[in-house]
């Protein structure tokens, strides 16, 4: 497995998007939410910063239920 790090924000949202999440919100963070075929809702954000850390990353991982090989 390679080595996680911060990322571009934009990069973040493009997984996201790309993986079925719909934006719902956005104030002090974008707020993200998708459906899944078991009918669980699954919910994360993303902070407006140019960069994610890396904690925020591990964060986005758990919630959205998302292999970590696509945030490497």
């Amino acid at each position: 497995m390679g080595k996680l790090r911060s990322l571009p924000q934009k990069r973040v949202i493009r997984i996201l998007l790309g993986n079925g999440f719909v934006q719902i919100r956005s104030e002090s963070h974008i707020t993200f939410k998708k459906t899944t075929p078991d009918g669980r809702v699954l919910t994360t954000w993303v902070p407006h910063h140019n960069e994610v850390t890396l904690f925020v990353i591990q964060y986005i991982i758990k919630q959205s239920e998302k292999d970590r090989r696509e945030f490497e």
